[in-house]
């Protein structure tokens, strides 16, 4: 599938506040994504990425302000989103295989009787063939490598046909060559289908290189914009206690 091209903001903050008990986690947070774009979500340990994520997710709510994902609260507005999260933890040995895991995201498609269709197979082989990995469908999902059990995260969250990809540290743990095949992957399906991405991450190297949007959060947004731009602002070493990397935007 195909998203439908649509003008203006898939995902939208306006003056989030949220705090655990009294250590306030963001402040008067702000940010719009447009739709079809790739924005990438940056910042140290406990700038508040991952309680951000979780209000666009409706795990929380915020406490004052607004959150707006296609122009509705998170869990109201009807669009499927694809989440990648940095990993699943399965009990060792449990004999869930590829075709099982990728599966559980057409889990809240199924009729009441929860048994997969032949449609939803189809869409499983299909999702599995466009991160390259439908020769391993029967394989066990524990013994993939660390990569390739991100390509199998990356085809369940697409299986149910999302034009919002969310994306947490999804890759967490993998060596520079693989994390360059993920974000290329990642940004192949982008332009395939018109999705739009927003991405948390700590690899602010790599996801400049494919991001057309840099946010960098720090309890609130301090720099928001392209990404030559972005590591270029005086907020980077204010933030990171060190000078910003050298990136090279093709």
């Amino acid at each position: 599938m195909t998203c439908p091209r649509c003008e203006g903001s898939v995902l939208e903050l306006q003056d989030v506040w949220y705090s655990y008990g009294r250590r306030p986690v963001l402040e008067g947070v702000s940010l719009e994504v447009p739709a079809g774009s790739f924005a990438a979500l940056i910042g140290p340990n406990g700038a508040g990425k991952s309680t951000l994520l979780r209000l666009l997710l409706g795990i929380l709510t915020p406490q004052k302000g607004t959150v707006s994902l296609f122009d509705q609260p998170p869990g109201k507005h009807g669009e499927p989103i694809g989440y990648v999260p940095q990993g699943i933890n399965l009990p060792r040995g449990f004999p869930l295989s590829v075709e099982d895991v990728v599966l559980m995201g057409r889990y809240g498609m199924l009729g009441p009787i929860k048994r997969p269709s032949k449609e939803d197979r189809h869409r499983v082989a299909e999702s599995l063939d466009q991160v390259r990995m439908a020769h391993l469908s029967g394989q066990r999902f524990e013994d993939l490598s660390g990569g390739q059990q991100q390509r199998v995260l990356i085809a369940r969250a697409m299986v149910s046909d999302p034009c919002l990809l969310i994306l947490d540290e999804p890759t967490s743990g993998l060596d520079p060559a693989a994390r360059a095949r993920f974000y290329g992957q990642v940004c192949d399906l982008q332009r395939a289908r018109g999705l739009t991405l927003f991405c948390a991450s700590h690899d602010v190297e790599d996801v400049a290189q494919h991001a057309q949007q840099l946010i960098l959060l720090d309890h609130s947004v301090r720099a928001s914009g392209p990404p030559q731009d972005v590591l270029k602002s005086q907020a980077v070493p204010e933030v990171y206690h060190f000078p910003p990397p050298h990136v090279h935007i093709e």
